[in-house]
Formats: structure tokens, sequence, C-alpha cells
């Protein structure tokens, strides 16, 4: 049986390490050693492996990475997806400024974003898939 999916809560540093691990272990197809989670983040943070270790830590207490100890060189995989997390954030962040309406966050974009014409037709177009 399937319930609700637990909703995973993480810090603007801990994406950075969600991001490499969705990125990584889809290109891959497994888990992720500490090494390649380093270097993956390398060019962008300049964190040390002890820092990067304790996000992932932190992660995994969280809920939101599992750690495979079975081999010599433990192997790091997301156990959550990155669409779920994106809804929390999206969800969390039209709650908190906008009182929880996303047409107030819509209109906030179209009228206060730098849309480009493309990105303004695609949203009419997807506004238009929904009415249907």
């Amino acid at each position: 049986m399937r319930g609700r999916r637990k909703t995973v809560k993480i810090s603007e540093a801990e994406w950075s390490i969600m991001k490499v691990l969705w990125e990584g272990c889809e290109r891959t197809g497994r888990g992720l050693t500490l090494g390649e989670i380093v270097q993956g983040l390398a060019e962008q943070t300049g964190w040390s492996n002890t820092t990067i270790r304790t996000l992932i830590i932190r992660l995994a207490e969280k809920g939101a990475v599992e750690i495979d100890k079975s081999t010599g060189v433990y192997k790091y995989t997301p156990k959550t997806s990155k669409s779920d997390c994106v809804k929390s954030e999206v969800d969390s962040f039209v709650k908190r400024v906008f009182d929880n309406s996303a047409y107030n966050l819509m209109a906030s974009l179209v009228r206060e974003g730098n849309l480009t014409e493309k990105e303004r037709k695609d949203i009419i177009e997807i506004l238009r898939e929904i009415d249907g």
C-alpha cells in the first residue's frame, strides 16, 4: 500500500548535494561515492570532504539520502525525487510569501518577472491545456 510521501525539508547547501546525486545517479544508474560527490561540487562550492560528508549525513538523517554500506566504499543514493523536493519547496514558498495563493505567485511572476516572449507564450499554452 502506498501512502503519502514524507516531505523532506532541505537547506540551500543540501540542495547542492541533492542536485549532484540526482544527476549523477541518473547518469550512472548507481549510487555515488563521496569522491564523486566532492568532484561534482568542486567548481561551485570549494567545500571540504568533511563538510560534504556532514551534509550527506544530515540528508540521510532526514530520510532524503540512502547510504549503502555493503561494499568497502559507501555509495549514496537519493531516497526522494527532485520533483517531490521542488513541489515541497514551491508549496512552502507560496504559503509563506503569497498567502498560499498560486494566483498571487503567477501574477507576480508574469507582471514583475523577466519572462522572454517564448516563456510568456509557453505559460499561455500551459494555461490553455489546463482549461481543456
